[in-house]
Protein backbone atom coordinates (compact mmCIF):
# COMPACT_ATOMS: atom_id res chain seq x y z
CA UNK A 1 0.00 0.00 0.00
CA UNK A 2 1.24 3.55 -0.95
CA UNK A 3 1.89 5.59 2.19
CA UNK A 4 0.43 8.82 1.96
CA UNK A 5 2.36 11.90 2.38
CA UNK A 6 1.91 14.76 4.98
CA UNK A 7 -0.05 17.33 3.82
CA UNK A 8 1.96 20.22 4.07
CA UNK A 9 4.80 18.57 2.52
CA UNK A 10 2.81 17.42 -0.74
CA UNK A 11 0.39 20.51 -1.38
CA UNK A 12 3.27 22.80 -2.44
CA UNK A 13 4.33 20.51 -5.32
CA UNK A 14 0.73 19.74 -5.88
CA UNK A 15 0.57 23.62 -6.34
CA UNK A 16 3.83 24.09 -8.17
CA UNK A 17 2.84 21.62 -10.79
CA UNK A 18 -0.97 23.90 -11.46
CA UNK A 19 1.13 27.01 -11.15
CA UNK A 20 2.97 25.62 -14.81
CA UNK A 21 0.03 23.94 -16.82
CA UNK A 22 -2.21 26.89 -15.34
CA UNK A 23 -2.69 27.27 -19.41
CA UNK A 24 -3.37 24.13 -20.01
CA UNK A 25 -6.21 23.47 -17.53
CA UNK A 26 -7.95 26.38 -18.19
CA UNK A 27 -8.03 26.13 -22.20
CA UNK A 28 -10.27 23.52 -22.73
CA UNK A 29 -10.24 21.35 -26.51
CA UNK A 30 -13.52 22.34 -28.13
CA UNK A 31 -14.78 22.09 -31.61
CA UNK A 32 -11.65 20.39 -33.15
CA UNK A 33 -9.52 23.25 -32.68
CA UNK A 34 -5.99 22.86 -31.31
CA UNK A 35 -5.62 24.70 -28.08
CA UNK A 36 -2.98 27.46 -28.27
CA UNK A 37 -0.92 25.23 -25.18
CA UNK A 38 -0.61 22.60 -27.36
CA UNK A 39 0.65 24.41 -30.42
CA UNK A 40 3.26 26.63 -28.00
CA UNK A 41 4.97 23.34 -26.44
CA UNK A 42 5.51 22.04 -29.58
CA UNK A 43 2.97 19.18 -28.80
CA UNK A 44 -0.10 19.49 -31.16
CA UNK A 45 1.55 17.06 -33.94
CA UNK A 46 2.23 14.36 -32.24
CA UNK A 47 -1.04 14.10 -30.31
CA UNK A 48 -3.03 14.17 -33.63
CA UNK A 49 -0.93 11.09 -35.15
CA UNK A 50 -2.03 8.78 -32.84
CA UNK A 51 -4.68 6.04 -33.43
CA UNK A 52 -8.18 5.39 -32.46
CA UNK A 53 -6.81 3.11 -31.14
CA UNK A 54 -4.43 4.35 -28.93
CA UNK A 55 -6.55 7.38 -27.59
CA UNK A 56 -8.82 5.08 -26.32
CA UNK A 57 -6.12 3.08 -24.51
CA UNK A 58 -4.70 6.60 -23.17
CA UNK A 59 -8.35 7.15 -21.79
CA UNK A 60 -7.89 4.81 -19.44
CA UNK A 61 -5.25 6.53 -17.56
CA UNK A 62 -4.35 9.52 -19.28
CA UNK A 63 -1.16 10.71 -16.45
CA UNK A 64 0.28 6.50 -17.08
CA UNK A 65 -0.01 6.28 -20.89
CA UNK A 66 1.43 9.76 -21.39
CA UNK A 67 3.88 8.95 -19.02
CA UNK A 68 5.09 6.10 -20.90
CA UNK A 69 5.61 6.87 -24.53
CA UNK A 70 8.62 7.46 -25.42
CA UNK A 71 8.16 9.09 -28.73
CA UNK A 72 6.24 11.65 -27.39
CA UNK A 73 7.94 15.52 -26.42
CA UNK A 74 9.51 15.35 -23.53
CA UNK A 75 7.97 17.92 -22.25
CA UNK A 76 4.91 16.21 -22.50
CA UNK A 77 6.04 12.86 -20.47
CA UNK A 78 7.65 15.05 -17.97
CA UNK A 79 4.03 16.82 -16.73
CA UNK A 80 2.47 13.31 -17.37
CA UNK A 81 4.97 11.94 -15.01
CA UNK A 82 4.85 14.79 -12.37
CA UNK A 83 0.51 14.36 -12.74
CA UNK A 84 0.83 10.43 -12.17
CA UNK A 85 3.47 11.31 -8.89
CA UNK A 86 1.91 13.32 -7.33
CA UNK A 87 -1.61 11.25 -7.66
CA UNK A 88 -0.24 8.00 -7.07
CA UNK A 89 -0.53 8.09 -2.93
CA UNK A 90 -4.05 8.66 -3.37
CA UNK A 91 -4.75 6.26 -6.06
CA UNK A 92 -6.18 3.20 -3.64
CA UNK A 93 -9.18 2.71 -1.98
CA UNK A 94 -10.59 -0.44 -0.67
CA UNK A 95 -14.60 -1.27 -0.46
CA UNK A 96 -15.71 -2.32 3.19
CA UNK A 97 -16.91 -5.80 3.26
CA UNK A 98 -20.52 -6.07 2.26
CA UNK A 99 -23.40 -5.37 4.31
CA UNK A 100 -27.12 -5.56 4.27
CA UNK A 101 -28.94 -3.28 2.11
CA UNK A 102 -30.48 -0.94 3.74
CA UNK A 103 -34.28 -0.12 2.48
CA UNK A 104 -34.38 2.68 -0.19
CA UNK A 105 -30.37 2.42 -0.88
CA UNK A 106 -28.58 1.22 -3.71
CA UNK A 107 -25.64 -0.90 -2.85
CA UNK A 108 -22.88 1.06 -4.62
CA UNK A 109 -24.42 3.69 -1.75
CA UNK A 110 -24.26 1.51 0.61
CA UNK A 111 -20.74 0.73 -0.12
CA UNK A 112 -20.10 4.48 0.69
CA UNK A 113 -22.46 4.91 3.90
CA UNK A 114 -20.29 1.71 5.26
CA UNK A 115 -17.29 3.19 4.37
CA UNK A 116 -18.21 6.57 6.53
CA UNK A 117 -19.33 4.82 9.34
CA UNK A 118 -16.22 2.29 9.35
CA UNK A 119 -13.98 5.73 9.58
CA UNK A 120 -16.39 8.06 12.05
CA UNK A 121 -16.56 4.83 14.79
CA UNK A 122 -12.58 4.19 14.33
CA UNK A 123 -11.71 8.16 14.20
CA UNK A 124 -14.97 10.30 16.22
CA UNK A 125 -16.50 7.44 18.90
CA UNK A 126 -17.78 9.32 21.44
CA UNK A 127 -18.93 12.89 19.84
CA UNK A 128 -22.37 13.86 21.37
CA UNK A 129 -23.44 15.39 17.88
CA UNK A 130 -23.11 14.54 14.22
CA UNK A 131 -24.50 17.14 11.34
CA UNK A 132 -24.90 16.25 7.87
CA UNK A 133 -24.27 19.13 5.73
CA UNK A 134 -26.00 17.76 2.05
CA UNK A 135 -27.76 15.26 3.73
CA UNK A 136 -30.28 14.69 0.81
CA UNK A 137 -32.54 11.56 1.75
CA UNK A 138 -30.80 11.42 4.81
CA UNK A 139 -28.98 7.98 4.31
CA UNK A 140 -25.40 9.18 6.01
CA UNK A 141 -27.23 11.20 8.57
CA UNK A 142 -29.22 7.54 9.22
CA UNK A 143 -26.56 5.15 9.35
CA UNK A 144 -23.94 7.25 11.24
CA UNK A 145 -26.84 7.56 14.17
CA UNK A 146 -26.93 3.86 14.06
CA UNK A 147 -22.98 3.87 14.19
CA UNK A 148 -22.15 6.04 16.27
CA UNK A 149 -25.55 7.03 18.75
CA UNK A 150 -24.26 10.51 19.90
CA UNK A 151 -26.95 12.40 21.81
CA UNK A 152 -28.29 14.01 18.44
CA UNK A 153 -27.86 13.74 14.53
CA UNK A 154 -29.16 16.31 12.69
CA UNK A 155 -29.33 16.41 8.56
CA UNK A 156 -29.61 19.49 6.92
CA UNK A 157 -30.72 20.34 3.38
CA UNK A 158 -31.00 23.41 0.72
CA UNK A 159 -33.51 21.20 -1.11
CA UNK A 160 -37.32 21.35 1.17
CA UNK A 161 -39.10 18.13 -0.81
CA UNK A 162 -35.47 16.33 0.40
CA UNK A 163 -35.96 17.03 3.98
CA UNK A 164 -39.76 16.29 3.84
CA UNK A 165 -38.76 12.77 2.34
CA UNK A 166 -35.54 12.25 5.15
CA UNK A 167 -38.14 13.06 7.75
CA UNK A 168 -40.18 10.39 6.29
CA UNK A 169 -37.81 7.23 6.14
CA UNK A 170 -36.42 8.39 9.44
CA UNK A 171 -39.79 8.03 11.40
CA UNK A 172 -40.35 9.01 14.71
CA UNK A 173 -37.02 7.86 16.42
CA UNK A 174 -34.54 8.63 13.98
CA UNK A 175 -32.18 11.64 13.06
CA UNK A 176 -33.50 15.15 12.94
CA UNK A 177 -33.90 16.73 9.86
CA UNK A 178 -33.73 20.67 9.20
CA UNK A 179 -34.39 23.36 6.15
CA UNK A 180 -31.06 25.11 5.48
CA UNK A 181 -28.59 26.18 2.77
CA UNK A 182 -25.41 25.55 4.81
CA UNK A 183 -24.28 28.86 4.45
CA UNK A 184 -23.08 30.93 7.46
CA UNK A 185 -26.32 32.71 7.41
CA UNK A 186 -28.63 30.35 7.42
CA UNK A 187 -29.53 29.99 11.34
CA UNK A 188 -27.55 26.60 12.25
CA UNK A 189 -25.19 26.71 14.64
CA UNK A 190 -21.97 24.31 14.76
CA UNK A 191 -20.50 23.49 18.17
CA UNK A 192 -17.20 22.65 19.37
CA UNK A 193 -16.14 18.92 18.78
CA UNK A 194 -19.57 18.35 16.91
CA UNK A 195 -18.61 16.08 13.79
CA UNK A 196 -19.74 17.20 10.42
CA UNK A 197 -19.95 15.42 8.07
CA UNK A 198 -20.72 15.20 4.06
CA UNK A 199 -20.79 12.99 1.13
CA UNK A 200 -20.31 14.79 -2.10
CA UNK A 201 -21.36 18.03 -1.21
CA UNK A 202 -20.97 20.10 -4.21
CA UNK A 203 -19.08 22.94 -4.72
CA UNK A 204 -19.37 25.94 -2.11
CA UNK A 205 -21.10 23.66 0.31
CA UNK A 206 -17.53 22.02 0.11
CA UNK A 207 -15.74 24.57 0.88
CA UNK A 208 -18.44 26.27 3.47
CA UNK A 209 -18.48 23.01 5.44
CA UNK A 210 -14.71 22.55 6.04
CA UNK A 211 -14.95 26.87 6.71
CA UNK A 212 -17.52 26.12 9.88
CA UNK A 213 -16.01 23.60 11.00
CA UNK A 214 -13.28 24.89 11.72
CA UNK A 215 -14.75 28.31 12.67
CA UNK A 216 -16.59 26.14 15.13
CA UNK A 217 -13.88 23.82 15.97
CA UNK A 218 -15.63 20.91 15.08
CA UNK A 219 -14.29 18.01 13.67
CA UNK A 220 -14.68 16.66 9.69
CA UNK A 221 -15.50 13.60 7.78
CA UNK A 222 -16.49 14.69 4.04
CA UNK A 223 -15.96 14.02 0.40
CA UNK A 224 -15.87 16.23 -2.10
CA UNK A 225 -17.82 16.42 -5.43
CA UNK A 226 -18.85 18.78 -8.66
CA UNK A 227 -16.65 21.65 -7.96
CA UNK A 228 -17.91 23.42 -10.64
CA UNK A 229 -21.13 24.19 -8.69
CA UNK A 230 -19.84 27.57 -7.42
CA UNK A 231 -22.22 30.94 -7.56
CA UNK A 232 -18.90 32.98 -7.92
CA UNK A 233 -16.81 33.20 -10.98
CA UNK A 234 -13.47 32.08 -10.21
CA UNK A 235 -12.58 29.44 -7.15
CA UNK A 236 -9.91 30.66 -4.62
CA UNK A 237 -8.13 29.46 -1.86
CA UNK A 238 -8.60 29.23 1.98
CA UNK A 239 -5.69 27.85 3.02
CA UNK A 240 -3.12 30.27 3.94
CA UNK A 241 -0.72 28.37 1.90
CA UNK A 242 -3.06 28.49 -1.15
CA UNK A 243 -3.70 32.40 -0.92
CA UNK A 244 0.04 32.88 -0.61
CA UNK A 245 0.41 30.84 -3.72
CA UNK A 246 -2.35 32.65 -5.58
CA UNK A 247 -4.03 29.63 -6.10
CA UNK A 248 -7.63 30.04 -7.74
CA UNK A 249 -9.63 28.01 -10.40
CA UNK A 250 -11.94 29.64 -13.27
CA UNK A 251 -15.33 28.35 -13.11
CA UNK A 252 -15.36 27.26 -16.45
CA UNK A 253 -12.18 24.92 -15.85
CA UNK A 254 -13.32 23.71 -12.48
CA UNK A 255 -15.52 20.84 -14.19
CA UNK A 256 -12.18 19.18 -14.84
CA UNK A 257 -11.85 18.37 -11.44
CA UNK A 258 -14.74 15.96 -11.48
CA UNK A 259 -13.80 13.96 -14.64
CA UNK A 260 -13.77 10.23 -14.27
CA UNK A 261 -11.62 8.12 -16.24
CA UNK A 262 -12.35 5.16 -14.57
CA UNK A 263 -15.78 3.73 -15.60
CA UNK A 264 -17.57 3.02 -12.15
CA UNK A 265 -20.78 0.91 -11.40
CA UNK A 266 -23.62 2.61 -13.25
CA UNK A 267 -21.65 4.79 -14.74
CA UNK A 268 -21.57 3.26 -18.46
CA UNK A 269 -18.53 2.48 -20.35
CA UNK A 270 -16.02 4.46 -21.47
CA UNK A 271 -17.13 4.21 -25.20
CA UNK A 272 -21.12 5.49 -24.17
CA UNK A 273 -18.69 8.44 -22.36
CA UNK A 274 -17.02 9.10 -25.70
CA UNK A 275 -20.56 8.95 -27.54
CA UNK A 276 -22.26 10.87 -24.88
CA UNK A 277 -19.07 13.57 -25.66
CA UNK A 278 -19.80 13.34 -28.75
CA UNK A 279 -23.50 13.96 -28.98
CA UNK A 280 -22.87 16.79 -26.56
CA UNK A 281 -20.55 18.66 -29.52
CA UNK A 282 -22.84 17.86 -31.94
CA UNK A 283 -25.66 19.98 -30.05
CA UNK A 284 -23.23 22.71 -29.45
CA UNK A 285 -22.77 22.71 -33.36
CA UNK A 286 -26.20 22.85 -34.30
CA UNK A 287 -26.96 25.62 -31.83
CA UNK A 288 -23.98 28.08 -33.29
CA UNK A 289 -25.05 26.87 -36.82
CA UNK A 290 -28.38 28.65 -35.11
CA UNK A 291 -26.42 31.99 -33.89
CA UNK A 292 -26.50 30.86 -30.27
CA UNK A 293 -23.37 30.62 -28.73
CA UNK A 294 -22.95 28.45 -25.53
CA UNK A 295 -19.53 27.43 -23.54
CA UNK A 296 -18.66 24.34 -23.46
CA UNK A 297 -20.10 22.16 -20.89
CA UNK A 298 -23.18 24.53 -21.16
CA UNK A 299 -24.54 23.55 -23.94
CA UNK A 300 -26.64 20.21 -22.51
CA UNK A 301 -28.54 22.84 -19.86
CA UNK A 302 -31.58 21.99 -19.48
CA UNK A 303 -31.13 18.03 -20.65
CA UNK A 304 -31.33 15.74 -17.72
CA UNK A 305 -28.13 13.75 -17.74
CA UNK A 306 -30.29 9.91 -18.16
CA UNK A 307 -31.80 11.54 -21.32
CA UNK A 308 -28.35 12.46 -22.30
CA UNK A 309 -27.57 8.39 -22.53
CA UNK A 310 -31.16 8.15 -25.05
CA UNK A 311 -29.37 9.92 -28.49
CA UNK A 312 -28.94 12.63 -30.37
CA UNK A 313 -32.28 13.24 -32.05
CA UNK A 314 -33.21 13.25 -28.16
CA UNK A 315 -30.94 15.98 -26.29
CA UNK A 316 -31.10 17.79 -29.09
CA UNK A 317 -34.76 18.18 -29.30
CA UNK A 318 -35.07 18.44 -25.29
CA UNK A 319 -32.29 21.39 -25.79
CA UNK A 320 -33.98 23.01 -28.47
CA UNK A 321 -37.58 22.68 -26.20
CA UNK A 322 -35.68 23.99 -23.26
CA UNK A 323 -34.65 26.68 -25.15
CA UNK A 324 -37.96 28.01 -26.34
CA UNK A 325 -36.52 27.24 -30.47
CA UNK A 326 -38.35 25.37 -33.05
CA UNK A 327 -37.59 21.85 -33.81
CA UNK A 328 -34.41 20.95 -35.61
CA UNK A 329 -34.90 19.08 -38.81
CA UNK A 330 -33.35 15.56 -39.73
CA UNK A 331 -30.54 17.52 -42.25
CA UNK A 332 -29.58 19.94 -39.04
CA UNK A 333 -29.06 16.77 -37.00
CA UNK A 334 -27.04 15.00 -39.75
CA UNK A 335 -25.06 18.05 -40.65
CA UNK A 336 -24.13 18.55 -36.78
CA UNK A 337 -23.71 15.18 -36.56
CA UNK A 338 -21.01 14.67 -38.90
CA UNK A 339 -18.91 18.29 -38.34
CA UNK A 340 -18.76 16.47 -34.97
CA UNK A 341 -17.09 13.29 -35.05
CA UNK A 342 -14.52 14.86 -36.97
CA UNK A 343 -14.25 17.50 -34.26
CA UNK A 344 -14.53 15.16 -31.60
CA UNK A 345 -11.93 13.16 -32.98
CA UNK A 346 -9.11 16.13 -32.72
CA UNK A 347 -11.01 16.77 -29.24
CA UNK A 348 -10.04 13.45 -27.73
CA UNK A 349 -6.31 14.00 -28.59
CA UNK A 350 -5.72 17.30 -27.94
CA UNK A 351 -7.57 16.75 -24.11
CA UNK A 352 -5.36 14.46 -23.51
CA UNK A 353 -2.65 16.49 -21.42
CA UNK A 354 -5.21 18.10 -19.74
CA UNK A 355 -6.98 14.94 -18.76
CA UNK A 356 -4.21 13.49 -17.46
CA UNK A 357 -4.01 16.99 -14.68
CA UNK A 358 -7.74 16.19 -13.83
CA UNK A 359 -6.65 13.77 -10.33
CA UNK A 360 -4.32 16.86 -9.78
CA UNK A 361 -6.53 19.38 -9.74
CA UNK A 362 -9.48 17.49 -7.51
CA UNK A 363 -6.58 16.72 -5.11
CA UNK A 364 -5.29 20.55 -5.07
CA UNK A 365 -8.86 21.71 -3.70
CA UNK A 366 -9.25 18.99 -1.52
CA UNK A 367 -5.86 19.86 0.05
CA UNK A 368 -6.80 23.42 0.29
CA UNK A 369 -9.26 22.19 2.47
CA UNK A 370 -7.72 20.22 4.75
CA UNK A 371 -4.84 22.55 4.62
CA UNK A 372 -7.17 25.14 6.10
CA UNK A 373 -7.66 22.63 9.00
CA UNK A 374 -4.29 21.82 8.86
CA UNK A 375 -2.67 25.37 9.58
CA UNK A 376 -5.20 25.82 12.63
CA UNK A 377 -3.99 22.71 14.43
CA UNK A 378 -6.97 19.75 13.37
CA UNK A 379 -5.41 16.44 13.08
CA UNK A 380 -5.84 16.12 9.29
CA UNK A 381 -5.67 13.25 6.69
CA UNK A 382 -6.92 12.89 3.32
CA UNK A 383 -7.41 9.25 2.29
CA UNK A 384 -9.31 7.58 -0.57
CA UNK A 385 -12.19 6.16 1.65
CA UNK A 386 -13.71 3.64 -1.20
CA UNK A 387 -12.77 2.23 -4.34
CA UNK A 388 -12.77 4.65 -7.62
CA UNK A 389 -14.96 1.65 -8.99
CA UNK A 390 -17.91 2.57 -6.01
CA UNK A 391 -17.11 6.15 -6.58
CA UNK A 392 -14.09 8.22 -8.49
CA UNK A 393 -14.97 10.78 -5.87
CA UNK A 394 -13.60 8.72 -3.02
CA UNK A 395 -10.71 11.76 -1.32
CA UNK A 396 -12.26 11.84 2.18
CA UNK A 397 -10.74 14.84 4.67
CA UNK A 398 -10.95 13.18 8.16
CA UNK A 399 -10.20 16.27 10.53
CA UNK A 400 -9.86 16.00 14.66
CA UNK A 401 -10.50 19.08 16.06
CA UNK A 402 -7.93 20.30 18.88
CA UNK A 403 -8.44 18.93 22.08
Amino acid sequence: MSVRPDIAAVFPRVLGLLRETEDVVVERPAGGSHPAWAQRRGWADWLLSLSDEQVHEAEHDPAGWLAGQQCAPASLRALAAGAADVSAPWGEGRDPSARTLERHVKRRKQVQLDAFAGVAQRQFAGVTRVVDLGAGHGHLTRALARALRPEETLGVDWNQARVARAIDLAGVEGPRFVHADGSDGDGLTLRPHDLVVGLHPCGDLGDALVSRARDARAHVLAVSCCFQETAAAARGALSAEGKTAGFTVPKRALGLANLAPVSFEGSGSLADKRAWRESRLALRLLLEARGLYVEPGAEAQGVPKDRLRQGLEVVVALSLAARGLPPATAAEVAAASTRAARAHAVDARMALPRHALARVLELAIVLDRARLLDESGWRTEVVPLFSARTSPRNLAIVAAAPG
